[in-house]
């Protein structure tokens, strides 16, 4: 029994110990727990009015850092005052937004700006209270109106009302219409704005100030502080109703795509159903109408068959009027072939395609065979490749196998079969870069265009041609400019410069390529410091010797002696 009651009276002093150990343990942990909690910083200050000094109430106060993860919110009390807490250390910006104070008067950023890149950045290290970040707000201008139906005068509820400041620096706001079409905008600074009035209702056209269907015909309403602008009303009518069916010309099938309008600044798209049918509500004028196919092997084209915006018919439409614009898009034809650097199949080689010198829109990118495959309308291309897309160094090179658009070979794309084995094999090229100048003079505000002559298959040669105020490089890119080669074929070249005012100039000051210094550009070299001086003395061209002889003053097998 003894043994037995040492043993109780063991185990509980070994509990309490152990309880007393943990008591000792949570404490010490609690304790490092409250030392890893960083200290905060407090903000506060108060909101005034600018023309009386009497303190605003409900004032929304934003604290943000610089990506907003970091953020603090308050309102004015009776007295204008605020606090923000819990501020992790960072550098922030504060915003006094006026919107539900009824006050009209104008937000802005603490010290005094009224935008968010203007305003004063306040850095907080944490532990530290920050005074005094006050604000004293101006009163702000008003514009006004009321939004109607046309048909009716019934009121337009749920409006949405923009207000754009024409010029910069300003701040935009928008309102809503309440249920009896009215609308009023307050707190906004003294400017002139475009107003738009944007229906829920999508049969109703978008409208500016006044009466106006596109931004540039709008009506500005100048903003006064403390004198309201009144009646700035706006009664909305029907739009037009552009749809129709989309299909594909080869076997009716709808096409997957979408159809575009756009015109006076407008751009209204919608897409094209299961069945074809498409249908967009626009505000009345003058569109481009496009219709664009995500079929590979489908062409989008612009209303009334063609190809690219310049081609197209432009479409008119008044409000309230329906059009049904119908289209049956062609079938594209591949041209496709392999690309290929010193032997090997290039990735990302860049393959475009030109009309007339001018390019078609239309390219490819290889993949990781070198090969690619490009889908045009029937015709005949100039086809050109040159790699890669993000590593400029091989050269341009055209079908088949040619350095310049003059010698290229035509590919012709039929209306039933595809173009294959359109191969090319490019090799490193190079830049040739410098800079054009006026001597005395400063070059026209237009630029210079600077462009690069090959000597190829006796003949002077067009390669490429830059637009430069200055500095230029032939052969490379503003955004990639490598150091081991370019996008010009090696070989010999001469540079020629044209400028508004000054004379037609060719390196060495000579007047054409002919008399020209040249220069000679090896594979993967990118040559600097070619610079031209231009000159408004135009030299005046020797005449060249001619001989007059008169008839049957020659017998054959004679020789004719010339001196002088």
């Amino acid at each position: 029994m003894a043994s037995r009651r040492w043993s109780r009276r063991g185990s509980v002093r070994a509990l309490l110990a152990g309880m007393a150990a943990s008591a000792l343990a949570f404490a010490g942990a609690v304790s490092a727990a409250a030392e890893d909690i960083e200290p905060s910083t407090t903000i506060t200050g108060t909101v005034t009015r600018a023309d009386d000094g009497t303190p605003v109430s409900s004032v929304s106060v934003f604290v943000n850092n610089t990506d907003f993860t970091k953020n603090g919110t308050a309102s004015t009390d009776a007295n204008g005052a605020y606090t923000v807490s819990g501020l992790e250390p960072g550098t922030y910006t504060v915003r006094f937004a006026t919107e539900v104070t009824g006050t009209g008067l104008i937000s802005e950023y603490w010290d005094g700006a009224r935008t968010r890149e203007a305003a004063q950045r306040i850095v907080t290290v944490g532990g530290e209270t920050i005074p005094d970040i006050n604000a004293t707000l101006e009163q702000g201008a008003t514009i006004a109106g009321r939004v109607t139906r046309e048909s009716d005068g019934a009121p337009l509820s749920g409006v949405s009302v923009s207000l754009a400041p024409s010029a910069f620096g300003i701040t935009s706001a928008s309102v809503t219409t309440d249920a009896d079409g009215v609308y009023r905008a307050e707190g906004l600074e003294p400017a002139s704005y475009i107003v738009k009035f944007s229906a829920s209702d999508p049969l109703l056209a978008d409208e500016y100030w006044d009466g106006a269907y596109d931004e540039q015909s709008a009506t500005l309403v100048s903003a006064v502080a403390g004198q309201p602008s009144l009646g700035i009303d706006a009664s909305l009518a029907p739009g037009g109703i552009i749809s129709g069916q989309v299909t594909a010309a080869a076997d009716g099938a709808a096409v997957v795509g979408s159809v575009a309008a756009s015109g006076g600044g407008r751009l209204y798209s919608a897409q094209i159903g299961l069945d074809g049918s498409y249908s967009l509500s626009v505000a009345p004028g003058s569109y481009m109408l496009q219709f664009v196919s995500y079929e590979a092997r489908v062409l989008s084209e612009y209303w009334e068959n063609a190809r690219t915006e310049a081609e197209a018919t432009s479409v008119t439409v008044a409000a309230g009027q329906p059009l049904t614009m119908n289209a049956q898009l062609e079938a594209g034809r591949a041209i496709s072939g392999v690309v290929l650097a010193d032997g090997q199949p290039l990735v990302d080689a860049i393959v475009e395609s030109f009309v007339g010198g001018e390019p078609t829109g239309r390219m490819a990118y290889t993949d990781q065979n070198g090969e690619y495959e490009m889908i045009l309308p029937p015709g005949d291309y100039t086809v050109r490749a040159h790699g890669t897309a993000y590593d400029p160094v091989y050269a341009w090179q055209y079908f088949d196998g040619v350095d310049t658009a003059s010698e290229a070979t035509a590919v012709s794309l039929g209306s039933s079969s595809d173009r294959t084995g359109v191969d090319f094999a490019l090799s490193h090229g190079g830049v040739i870069s410098g800079a054009v100048s006026g001597g005395d003079s400063d070059l026209p505000a237009t630029g210079a265009e600077v462009t690069a002559y090959l000597w190829s298959a006796g003949a002077w040669r067009e390669v490429t041609t830059e637009s430069t105020v200055g500095g230029f490089a032939l052969g490379g890119t503003s955004q990639v400019l490598a150091d081991n080669g370019g996008l010009l074929p090696e070989g010999t070249y001469t540079i020629g410069v044209e400028a508004e005012g000054f004379c037609t100039q060719f390196l060495g000051g000579a007047s054409t390529p002919d008399d020209a210094d040249s220069i000679e550009l090896a594979s993967g070299e990118v040559l600097g410091d070619i610079d031209l001086t231009l000159t408004t003395e135009c030299p005046v061209p020797e005449p060249k010797p001619t001989l007059a002889l008169a008839a049957g003053s020659i017998r054959a097998g004679k020789d004719i002696t010339i001196s002088g």
